[in-house]
């Protein structure tokens, strides 16, 4: 899915493809299209799709073994190509940009073998599909679009849509009160600077939450390094009104995100950001470069939390 070119896997592609996996997998699903995206007020996720043809879908995946509400949630950032909108990219940069579609197809892989391997925990997933392109509908620099939950996102550089995005959805995520939320998303190429292209960025806010995080990737194999999220750049995200999406510096950039992120995720819900933009791809735009990074580590996480709370 991942590796598929961009005119293959369109957002509602995507959509229709999760649904289907969905109906196979055992999995509950629910699907908004671009009309009721806007409807029920995901702006954020609407401002991202509004420059394609295609519009933006959100799905929702449910695996609910038992009655109850989810104990985790998984985000994914699907972007199913990203020419960086109005504030395009160079040519040269958007080559492989049909990989940015990697965290929601992760997770979705994740739910796909939740049913197969037998896992306990009840788990939900929302993936937002958008494609970010520059046309008659996009978003503007300056312009000023209201999340899910009710926060104001000042869009200051298009190409930084990913976690705008990912703010209605996190918000979303939360709203269940999970017991973890997880997020995957090939977000900044700063993780990729400060880590090279084989390790992951994990940034967390609630230390239990994320050692739990890390070390299931580490019995899974996939290497990840903790960055810090440290709150002294919050001047960087916050505006008078909300948030700004670019936080107007050129470092730390892959920690302001992470910042912003977290304004859409209460302190009472124990969350983890996997900034994975390195690993999710190995080689050059013309191969079929999807590693599938991430899914190896969601996967042990949920069978280890089972497995402990069998005990």
């Amino acid at each position: 899915m991942i590796s598929a070119p961009a005119n293959v896997v369109t957002p509602q592609a995507a959509a229709h493809w999760a649904e289907t996996i969905a109906s196979r997998a055992g999995l509950t699903s629910t699907v908004l299209g671009p009309d009721e995206v806007a409807a029920r007020g995901f702006g954020a996720l609407a401002a991202v799709g509004g420059g394609s043809a295609d519009g933006p879908y959100l799905v929702q995946l449910d695996y609910l073994p038992d009655a109850g509400s989810p104990e985790v949630a998984l985000v994914g950032k699907g972007v199913t190509f990203d020419s960086g909108g109005l504030s395009l990219k160079s040519p040269a940069a958007m080559q492989a940009m049909r990989m940015d579609v990697g965290g929601a197809a992760t997770v979705l892989a994740v739910m796909a073998g939740l049913s197969r391997g037998g896992c306990p925990v009840p788990v939900r997933a929302v993936l937002p599909f958008a494609e970010n392109l520059p046309g008659p509908g996009a978003t503007r620099p300056g312009d000023v679009v209201t999340a899910w939950n009710g926060t104001e996102i000042q869009i200051i550089d298009t190409d930084f849509e990913g976690r705008v995005m990912l703010a209605d959805a996190l918000a979303l995520a939360a709203a269940s009160t999970p017991r973890l939320l997880v997020d995957l998303a090939t977000l900044t190429y700063q993780a990729e600077i400060a880590l090279g292209p084989q390790i992951a960025a994990v940034f967390g806010r609630d230390e239990p939450a994320a050692t739990e995080f890390l070390a299931a990737a580490a019995r899974a194999g996939e290497p990840m390094w903790r960055l810090p999220y440290d709150e002294r750049y919050l001047d960087q995200v916050r505006t008078t009104s909300g948030v700004r999406n670019h936080p107007l510096h050129d470092s730390g950039r892959a920690i302001t995100a992470a910042l912003f992120l977290g304004e859409f995720v209460p302190r009472g819900v124990p969350w983890v950001h996997c900034d994975m933009t390195g690993p999710a791809w190995a080689g050059d735009a013309s191969v079929d470069g999807a590693t599938g990074f991430g899914a190896r580590t969601l996967l042990e996480l949920l069978m280890r939390r089972g497995a402990t709370q069998d005990r």
